[in-house]
């Protein structure tokens, strides 16, 4: 009889008590690293989220670490951090405050989607010794072989489907399906979606490195399935451990995802001219010997420095900035010669807002602060957005 694993959900940032073994408590920190801490508590143990979201299972033990922010919001931020994919479905539903049943269901009808204008093929080179000649003689090989008659070195071209596209989009199917918390019947139309496709291979190791292009106008249907499946890959953690304990986790930084929406929402608003660079080298003295790397620095159309702004996910637990937030602007504002940086810190409603603004004492260097809120629908959200970058170049706001 299969025993079904103890749930337990731990919000973002948040602590719980939770009863374990010592041996679950090992395992479970082994596999989460530095996303999860587990320490010893009154009542067994102590799970404190950080900003890390989504799932990580051991066995006998799912761990769900959910968003402070809606999920269906999350899945938005996403699709600007992957290089805003257009791959959002309002018909899927978000029931759940767990991120990974919603990314499994929405990968699952884009595959379908991408899978019913047809799979991709190729012919890709083949090299081997053949009893009979198929393409042509391999005359390097057939040299080194001494001038024997059989078996024949080959090279041939052969049309199949075990192509890096799709060993991409099956492997992030199969990862999702073996993730923890991802329903039945989710995981019943991934395994489905990867049989329409029989005779891929596994997962090659480049495959997720290779810098060549990964579509062409044969396959461009595949594009945003494609670049969603690398980074559900890259999330996706199995065989942490030793002998037989298995191991798999999904979990999303919303530290990055907050940070790449921002930078990505910046540049697709500003105008006249104007250019967003991020984590741009900026030498903090002049012998170059510090170098800073601010997350957005805005240029005009003749390439002088605008405006310099950095991108924080978490404010304090009593809702003000940390104070190395602000060293670390006033050093940026400093060495680019500036007499005003931003910090942008996500909304999440749950805590008081942080001082509007800070005048730095015996310098006069304006340190603004501005919250974006990430609560609402995707108009809601992009009219904060858009009022936010209006107010970070139109130099202020009220006191």
């Amino acid at each position: 009889m299969t025993v079904e694993p103890v749930t337990i959900h731990v919000p973002e940032y948040q602590s719980v008590d939770v009863s374990m073994t010592d041996a679950q408590a090992r395992q479970l920190q082994l596999a989460s690293g530095p996303r999860l801490t587990v320490r010893p508590a009154r009542s067994g143990f102590r799970l404190t989220a950080s900003s890390h979201v989504g799932a990580i299972s051991i066995p006998g033990l799912v761990v769900h670490v959910t968003p402070k922010v809606p999920v269906e919001n999350v899945l938005r931020l996403m699709t600007w951090s992957t290089r805003r994919l257009s791959f959002l479905d309002p018909s899927l539903g978000h029931a759940s405050a767990a991120l990974t049943p919603a990314v499994a269901a929405w990968y699952a009808r884009m595959l379908e989607r991408t899978l019913v204008l047809g799979p991709d093929r190729a012919y890709p080179e083949h090299a081997g010794r053949l009893d009979t000649l198929r393409g042509r003689v391999d005359l390097p090989a057939l040299a080194h072989s001494g001038g024997l008659p059989t078996p024949l070195p080959c090279r041939f071209d052969e049309w199949t489907v075990d192509t890096r596209l799709n060993r991409l989009v099956t492997s992030a199917a199969q990862a999702l399906a073996h993730q923890p918390g991802v329903p039945a019947q989710t995981a019943m139309d991934l395994r489905r979606l990867i049989r329409m496709i029989p005779g891929v291979g596994a997962l090659r190791p480049d495959d997720l490195t290779a810098t060549a292009p990964l579509t062409n106008r044969l396959n461009d249907h595949y594009a945003d399935t494609a670049h969603l499946a690398i980074l559900i890959l890259r999330l996706s953690g199995f065989g942490h451990g030793t002998g037989s304990t298995v191991t798999s986790s999904f979990m999303v930084d919303m530290n990055k995802v907050f940070e790449d929406f921002v930078s990505a929402r910046v540049a697709a608003l500003l105008t006249d001219g104007r250019r967003l660079t991020c984590q741009q080298p900026v030498p903090l003295d002049e012998e170059r010997f510090v170098v800073t790397a601010p997350d957005l620095i805005v240029t005009d159309h003749r390439g002088r420095t605008e405006l310099v702004a950095d991108v924080k996910y978490k404010l304090t637990t009593d809702g003000t900035g940390r104070s190395s937030d602000y060293y670390q602007l006033l050093a940026y504002c400093t060495s680019l010669a500036l007499p005003r940086g931003v910090l942008i810190y996500a909304d999440a409603g749950e805590l008081p807002a942080p001082p509007r603004r800070l005048r730095v004492r015996n310098g006069g260097t304006i340190l603004d602060t501005v919250r974006l809120s990430l609560h609402g629908s995707p108009e809601e959200l992009d009219s904060s957005m858009r009022v936010m970058v209006t107010e970070l170049l139109s130099g202020g706001g009220s006191e």
